[in-house]
Order: C-alpha cells, then structure tokens, then sequence
C-alpha cells in the first residue's frame, strides 16, 4: 500500500516538473534539464554558503558547504561566541562603574549642597 501511495506522489512530482533527457539513457553522457524553467531559481543564486556569506549573493533552496567553509564557519561561530561573553562581562563591569559614579556624584552634590545651604 505505501508503495502504492509513494509511486502516485513521484507520477505527481513529475507532472509538476517535468525533465527534458538528452542523449541518450544507454550511453554514458546524456543531459537531464527541466522543461519549464520559470519556477527555478535565477542565475544570480548561489548554491555555496561562502558566495552568499561574503558576497551577499542570494542562496538558493539547496546550499553546498564543503568541510573546510563548515569548519571555517564553526571556528568563526565559536569566536564570536567567546567575544559576546567579554563584551557582556565588560558591559557588566561599565554599568557597576557608572551606577557607583552617579551615587558618588550624587554624594559629593548633597555634601557640598548641605555646606552652601545649612538649612537644608
């Protein structure tokens, strides 16, 4: 029965997209292209990750890492990750430093308003 139900699917697949074959099928060099190529991405797709990461090129539905981009994006992942823990720890750090500014600032004004102004 499944086999039943996926042979319709793939006769289904194939109406929607139907392949043109050239040459032919008992040789060993023959060409397999779609008939209608509206629906297909535009030459200005990319298919590698790279393009599209430094060029900006837009990526097509199917996108081709090799191991060396995978682990060249990894290791820039895993750096940028660590710089992200450093910023926020310095972040972190500057907001103390200015919160105990301000209570000093604020300290020294009510000091020096209270020697100006007794009365206060």
């Amino acid at each position: 029965m499944e086999s039943e139900k996926y042979r319709r699917f793939l006769e289904q697949q194939a109406k929607k997209n139907p392949v043109k074959i050239e040459g032919s099928l008992a040789s060993e060099r023959f060409r397999v292209s779609w008939e209608d190529n509206e629906d297909r991405a535009a030459l200005n797709t990319s298919s590698d990750i790279l393009d599209s990461v430094y060029f900006g090129k837009d990526m097509q539905e199917t996108v081709v890492v090799d191991r060396r981009a995978a682990a060249l994006l990894q290791d820039r992942l895993k750096g940028l990750e660590e710089e992200n823990i450093r910023v926020r720890k310095r972040l972190r750090l500057l907001k103390f430093l200015t919160g105990a500014l301000l209570l000093a600032v604020a300290a020294i004004s009510f000091v020096f308003l209270g020697t100006y102004f007794p009365q206060i």
